[in-house]
């Protein structure tokens, strides 16, 4: 599916530029105004990331891999709403024309909406990635905890951990991996930025198993948001390794790849350093109670529970 959402977004965002190139507001080209370099660049940067994530996944699938359910998944999450995004942008690029039948735009966009639901609606993918995403924490978390039981016979495992734990505590990361040394120099900032993200990634969702144990599975405010913070992680992985391969051949648009990681990788971090933050921060797991209880008090109403301003 990211494959073909590839196609799609490639052919669209062909047509966006050349209206882009040849139509004139206020005395000027739009391509020169910033609102529309913005769409133009976003719908570049997810493209470029939805077709990494379609070339991994094949060459995983050509190695003779058989364990890609997961990076499938999220490709199809990622792929269906990106290729939504894109289309829907060149329809406000294109302004009203972008809804006519001419331009064609508008029946890509109707034909796109049903991927966000078949092959598993992107609501479970969700989950299936945050929940597939905690089972090998889960398992360090028993092992530590078997382990606790016998301190003096499993010495090396708790005191590391202790060490691990306590580091943290003074906001020193220990342990992270680090991926600097597999991309290419230039690549760097934006391969530690992934060193951090995966870091945090880990300590949260051993925090929320601490928290929540067996009961996370029906947390779905928060496994929405772990699996959004796993999506952009391994976004940015499979865009850093096809970018570090682009430099390393050296590619005529190796240059304009790199800046295209390098500024998806920084906005990409930023989205994981706040989801996993919406997940233990106390204000806003009380709006997610308070999210459940307006939407249990909606259906019991039937619909809108206010009343009309007008008073109809």
């Amino acid at each position: 599916m990211a494959a073909a959402m590839a196609g799609t977004m490639r052919n669209v965002i062909k047509q966006s530029v050349a209206q882009a190139n040849t139509r004139q507001q206020f005395g000027h080209l739009i391509n020169n105004y910033g609102a529309i370099q913005e769409k133009l660049a976003r719908m570049s940067m997810v493209h470029y990331v939805t077709e990494s994530m379609a070339y991994h996944i094949s060459g995983t699938m050509d190695d003779g891999g058989k364990d890609y359910q997961l990076e499938a998944a999220i490709s199809k999450v990622y792929g269906s709403e990106a290729a939504w995004f894109t289309t829907d942008e060149a329809i406000q690029i294109f302004g009203g024309m972008g809804f006519m039948k001419a331009t064609g735009l508008e029946r890509v966009l109707r034909d796109l909406r049903i991927f966000r639901i078949f092959e598993g609606s992107n609501d479970v993918m969700r989950l299936f990635v945050a929940l597939t995403g905690m089972q090998y924490a889960g398992g360090h978390l028993r092992e530590l905890q078997k382990a606790l039981k016998n301190p003096v016979g499993n010495l090396g495992l708790v005191v590391n951990e202790g060490l691990t734990r306590g580091f943290r505590k003074i906001g020193i990361r220990r342990g992270d991996p680090s991926f600097g040394d597999l991309v290419n120099p230039a690549l760097k900032d934006s391969a530690d930025l992934v060193s951090h993200s995966v870091g945090q990634f880990g300590e949260t969702v051993e925090a929320l198993l601490a928290k929540y144990r067996q009961g996370i599975v029906d947390e779905q405010f928060i496994l929405k948001r772990v699996a959004d913070a796993a999506i952009d992680i391994y976004a940015m992985t499979v865009s850093l390794s096809r970018a570090t391969r682009s430099i390393k051949e050296a590619k005529n648009t190796a240059g304009y790849e790199t800046k295209l990681v390098s500024t998806f990788c920084h906005e990409a971090a930023q989205r994981v350093s706040q989801n996993l933050g919406l997940t233990r921060s106390s204000r806003d797991v009380a709006n997610f109670k308070a999210m459940s209880e307006l939407a249990q008090e909606m259906c019991q109403q039937g619909g809108v529970v206010q009343e009309h301003p007008l008073g109809f």
